[in-house]
């Protein structure tokens, strides 16, 4: 089966001979398919580079503002997951319990996990080391972007394999997070 659908691929981009004129021409949607002109060809790497540098230059922007800088550690107890404080915290104990064991790593006092929900999608959720509490989630596409000392969340960090013009939803979303709450940043569209 996977021969086939390559061979299918490859033909497919071949010219199309007589024999498949014909074809197309006994069966009118396929002969209008064909003969659209206005069929996008695939951005170049030069186009996506383009969009990449300039989402990395935003988000470089908003890291190196200092805006969103926590000077303050917790290095208290750490509190374990309660399961209670949001409805995803049951189904996901086990990953979120597991991962509660890298201690701190985003805003100060805060861990965040991110779980796999499918193909090319991660649950980035943000649990309170004081209460274990999870407070907030975002869903994206791909990586986020985030540290111990500051309260800057990048969803879908930017990334050069991916190519923006073809996947506007992967494009990188910058969020502060306060009172317990992402709050997204306005982000320039390229």
């Amino acid at each position: 089966m996977a021969l086939a659908a390559l061979s299918a691929a490859m033909l497919s981009c071949q010219p199309r001979s007589e024999e498949e004129e014909n074809k197309a021409s006994t069966h009118p949607k396929l002969e209008k398919q064909l003969a659209r002109k206005d069929v996008k060809m695939p951005v170049t790497g030069e186009g996506n580079a383009d969009l990449y540098q300039r989402y990395r230059i935003t988000m470089e922007q908003y890291h190196t503002s200092g805006e969103h800088d926590v000077h303050d550690m917790y290095s208290g107890r750490m509190a374990p997951l309660d399961v209670k404080s949001h409805p995803d915290a049951r189904t996901h104990r086990i990953v979120l319990t597991e991962a509660l064991q890298e201690g701190v790593n985003f805003a100060g006092k805060y861990t965040i996990v991110s779980v796999e929900c499918g193909a090319n999608c991660q649950t980035h959720y943000v649990i309170d080391r004081q209460s274990g509490k999870v407070l907030d989630k975002l869903q994206g596409h791909g990586s986020a972007s985030y540290s111990p000392n500051s309260r800057l969340f990048v969803l879908d960090a930017p990334d050069s394999t991916v190519n923006f013009s073809t996947c506007p939803d992967c494009q990188p979303k910058a969020y502060t997070f306060r009172e317990g709450h992402f709050i997204p940043l306005q982000t320039e569209t390229p």
